[in-house]
This record gives C-alpha cells, structure tokens and sequence, in this order.
C-alpha cells in the first residue's frame, strides 16, 4: 500500500475571519489555491480596520478530490452566499478576487456593484489552443498528471509540496511515485475555469463598481495583453491599472512585489486612487506604474 497524502490539511488553508471595524471585504483565491493565497493581503486590511472574509471555494483545499464533480455555478454560488453574508450597513464592503477568483469576483460585481473592487492577475481566457484542446483532451484523458516527469530536486517544486503536503518525505521513492501517479488535474474543471473566464469577460461590460486592476507585467499564465483587453471592456466602471515588475505571484509575502501591490490595494480601500493617466475613453481611467517599489 502506497503513502496516503491529504494535501491542504494545514490550517492555512481554511477559510478565515479576521478584523474589526465598519468596513468588510471579502477575498477570493485562485485556482487550485485557497485562502492562503490572500491571507497576507487579509491581515493587512485588519490592521487597517477591515473585517475580512476569505472562504474556501467548493472542490479546494481539503475537498481537492471532488474537484471533478464541481461546476462554475457552485464557485459563483459560494462566494454570493459569503458577499451575503456581510452587513449591509457597513461603511464600504470591497469584493477582491486573485487569479480564477477574480474572473468569480467579476460574476459577482456585475450584479451586486460592490462599493469597491479590485482584481489581481485577472483570469478570463486561456490561449486559443488550449480552449480548443481541452475539451477534447478530456474525453481521452480525463485527468492530467501534472507531475509525471517531476524533478523532486527542484527547491521550487519542493516549497510547494511543502505547502501542500508538508509531512510528504519528498526523498521517499514511494511518495514520488504517489504524487507522480495520483495527483492530477481533472479536465472537466479545467474546462469549468475556462467556461468561468469567458463568462466574466461577457459580464465585465455591466459592472460600475470602482476598479483596481493589478497585473504583472512578466505574468506567463495571465497575460498583460488579455488584462488590457479586460480593462476597455470595463467601460462602464472607474477603473484604475498598475502592471507590476512581476510574474503570477504578486500575493507572494516578503517580495517586493507583494509590498507594492499591498500599498496600491490599500490606498484603494482607503478611497485614494494614485497615479498617472495616460488615457481617458468612456468614463475609466488607466494607470501604469513602473514595477520598481516608491521610496
């Protein structure tokens, strides 16, 4: 009998409630993450006199094996039932949503018009090829092995094992051969991303909600092209864009990116939008920064 590995077992990668004040916000993780992904941005708004929701999605974390049997509706559904759950007297409630959480927060903005929205490395499409093959790679093969031909020597693929699995003995041929064999991506989710992506961008044109857009400008799995494309989408709403020196992982605590896209969220939420337009059209700003970190 071979290891038996529960990934997402820590306590990170719970949903959190943490914070006090008038205003709430509600964070979305991305795909296949959980609210650890926005826990750092999370304390950050506490101390900034947020009260702060971040729920675990349905199919992640410690429910990864279900992941197969989930829909977008049941993601969608999740987070309004959590927005819902905020109280309507607050002061200001801010929806923010990371990566797949974003393209989430996107179905909801457009019917709920947040008082404050911010995106962070916006999925919405996938290249062309990849919406054309998954569906009919899925019929062929179901699941992805994702780790096939991995290198265990990797420090990078060894840190994220170490989040996910962190009692996983990385050395241990039989765990290896666990990973390599038994965690997969399903096809059938991976073609429910890809539905949520383009229902988003549909969308995009209904909502009114004040913007932040964060986007890194070497992101190989968001591009910045696609995020521009979203942002004349959003012509009806105030939207502010900063692309960031940086590649996916602008929520990644302790880089510099991270402390960059922290002031920039936080100056947000406090009602203060810097920076420099270079264009106006249809009522929306857009802004660039420099991805250097501001003295």
């Amino acid at each position: 009998m071979g290891p038996d590995l529960q990934p997402y077992t820590a306590a990170e990668h719970q949903p959190f409630r943490i914070g006090e004040g008038s205003c709430e916000a509600l964070l979305i993780h991305g795909f296949p993450g959980t609210p650890a992904e926005v826990r750092p941005l999370g304390e950050m708004l506490a101390q900034l006199g947020w009260q702060v929701r971040a729920p675990l999605l349905p199919g992640f974390g410690v429910d990864i094996a279900n992941l197969n049997q989930r829909r977008r509706s049941d993601w969608i559904e999740s987070a309004a039932r959590e927005w819902e759950a905020l109280h309507a007297s607050s002061e200001t409630r801010l929806l923010l949503g990371y990566s797949m959480g974003a393209a989430v927060a996107m179905h909801l903005a457009a019917k709920l018009q947040p008082e404050r929205l911010v995106l962070i490395s916006p999925f919405w499409r996938a290249p062309r090829l990849v919406h054309a093959l998954v569906p009919l790679a899925r019929l062929l093969v179901p699941n992805l092995r994702l780790f096939k031909k991995a290198d265990f020597n990797d420090p990078r693929l060894r840190q994220m094992f170490a989040t996910i699995v962190p009692d996983a003995d990385l050395d241990d041929p039989g765990v290896q051969e666990y990973i390599r064999t038994r965690f997969t991506l399903p096809l059938a989710a991976m073609q429910e991303v890809l539905r949520l992506g383009s229902g988003a961008y549909r969308l995009a044109k209904e909502i009114h909600s004040p913007t932040l857009i964060l986007q890194g400008t070497g992101d190989p799995i968001v591009r910045p092209a696609e995020t521009r494309r979203l942002v004349l989408r959003m012509r009806n709403a105030q939207v502010t864009y900063r692309e960031i020196h940086a590649g996916h992982d602008l929520l990644e605590a302790g880089n510099a990116q991270f402390e960059q896209a922290a002031r920039e969220i936080a100056a947000f939420a406090g009602g203060d939008q810097p920076g420099v337009p270079i264009g106006v059209q249809s009522g929306f700003s857009v802004n660039i920064l420099s991805g250097s970190p501001r003295p």
